[in-house]
């Protein structure tokens, strides 16, 4: 059961269209699903977000010695791209926005985990009607609207 369930907020509005750059139309936000409750197995995935059942955003954010390390993250990418990859498609969702929050998004960090997600092209194989899977690093400051 989610946290919250009902219109989205101005913020999480905001945050979908300008930083995640959703170009879904305004109804997509009159529904939404919010649960922050982390995912078993996953416990970096804090936070999951269905738009209009058609969006959605899982939030990870990495803690620890995994935060600090590239590689570490780079590893932990398809972990949760197949996580999200399988709740999309059970729940017949379009698309799914993976956010990797990081407090300093340096660019070694950034760069394994773009080349991870690269790498898994059976997950991330744009269909006919293009990527329907996509990745943000972005600095904490970024989820101020959140």
């Amino acid at each position: 059961m989610p946290a919250y369930a009902g219109p989205a907020s101005p913020g999480l509005e905001r945050f979908a269209r300008e930083t995640l750059g959703c170009q879904c139309s305004a109804e997509v936000f009159h529904r939404v699903e919010d649960d922050r409750e982390p995912l078993p197995g996953l416990p970096e995935i804090c936070r999951r977000i269905a738009l209009g059942g058609r969006l959605l955003i899982y939030v990870a954010k990495p803690a620890g010695a995994a935060a600090k390390a590239p590689g570490a993250l780079g590893d932990r990418i398809s972990s949760w791209v197949r996580a999200g990859r399988a709740e999309r498609d059970r729940r017949g969702m379009n698309r799914l926005r993976l956010v990797v929050v990081l407090d300093d998004p340096h660019p070694d960090a950034v760069q394994a985990m773009e080349a991870a997600f690269a790498d898994l092209p059976e997950l991330v194989q744009a269909g006919p009607e293009g990527a329907r899977i996509h990745l943000h690093c972005l600095p904490r400051s970024s989820l101020a609207d959140l």
